[in-house]
């Protein structure tokens, strides 16, 4: 069977009770930032744990102490978060957004943020902005023209929906000892909930007009994207990284895909794991311990439901029919 890496999980965990502790404690974790404490109560506490797995990151903050911090601009990574309890307030890049309880809110990215928290508990994703702005040159974005216009999801039906995501995720990031969690398995999961946060959050791909056609690309060029996808069905990847390969540029491939295939190149990539889910699902012994949801898993299908449906529809049987036969 293919081998999948998987990714070694780090807890980072930071607490405390005490107040001048815990003041001595917050002012350490903000350390590159202004701190100013205005609520600090003698049997106060902050603890923060966060599960870091690669570039994506989940977090929980847990704080009774009331502080402004000047938050230097994000570099490299967006934050998505779920308030818990408390309040807390976020200025900057021209936005002034009030949180409180089970509010969905995201972390301009570029700018520096004044954030006013009194008792604020609260969950964090972190995850690259690079796949941000990838999906949306996927969708034509020029991505140095990129950029998010609210903090906030653009009403309450993409609020609920994202909120179920947001859980979802933060909740298997931070469960101890994921057995599915390979580095494929991380990779679909931060591009799901990216290209979630694009649908849900206002955004300049949802403004996107006609633009100039991409040229046309030669069939050499698709094979060759093709062939890298047969030869690297476990890595992670992206649709950037397959145009570079096949020297064309990302709306190129995906017209040439559409048109001389008729679907995507990820699509394509999705078909060539199913196809491999289906050799590892044959050659697996139940005995050592092989299952449909784990082999699944294996090759980024994450939802067993799902799957099997997937499955079922593309070669007329179930998987669990084919394991071991």
């Amino acid at each position: 069977m293919t081998q999948h890496r998987m990714i070694e999980a780090r807890r980072e965990e930071l607490s405390s009770r005490d107040a001048e502790e815990t003041v001595a404690f917050v002012s350490e974790m903000y350390s590159d930032n202004a701190l100013r404490f205005w609520a600090a109560p003698p049997r106060c506490r902050v603890r923060t744990s966060a599960m870091v797995w690669g570039e994506v990151i989940a977090t929980e903050i847990r704080s009774t102490i009331g502080y402004t911090c000047q938050i230097a601009p994000l570099e490299d990574h967006i934050y998505f978060e779920r308030s818990l309890r408390g309040r807390a307030r976020l200025r900057g890049g021209g936005h002034d957004l009030q949180q409180h309880r089970n509010d969905l809110t995201m972390f301009p990215f570029g700018v520096p943020i004044l954030a006013d928290c009194d008792s604020h508990d609260v969950n964090l994703l972190h995850i690259p902005y690079a796949v941000l702005v990838e999906l949306a040159a996927e969708s034509g974005v020029d991505p140095g023209g990129f950029r998010f216009t609210s903090l906030e999801p653009r009403d309450s039906r993409s609020q609920r929906f994202w909120g179920r995501l947001f859980d979802l995720t933060h909740h298997e990031l931070t469960a101890p000892d994921s057995p599915v969690l390979t580095e494929l398995v991380v990779h679909n999961l931060t591009r799901t909930l990216a290209a979630a946060a694009l649908a849900v959050f206002p955004n300049t791909t949802m403004d996107l007009h006609l633009q100039p056609g991409p040229g046309a690309v030669s069939t050499s060029a698709v094979q060759r994207a093709i062939d890298y996808l047969q030869a690297n069905p476990a890595r992670p990847i992206t649709i950037a990284e397959l145009a570079t390969h096949a020297g064309t540029s990302v709306r190129a491939l995906q017209n040439a895909f559409r048109s001389q295939h008729d679907t995507t190149p990820l699509e394509y990539l999705r078909r060539v794991r199913l196809d491999r889910a289906r050799t590892d699902l044959r050659a697996a012994e139940p005995s050592d311990g092989y299952t449909v949801a784990v082999i699944a898993a294996r090759w980024g299908f994450t939802h067993p439901g799902r799957f099997a449906q997937l499955y079922k529809e593309t070669y007329g049987v179930s998987p669990k029919h084919e394991l071991g036969h």
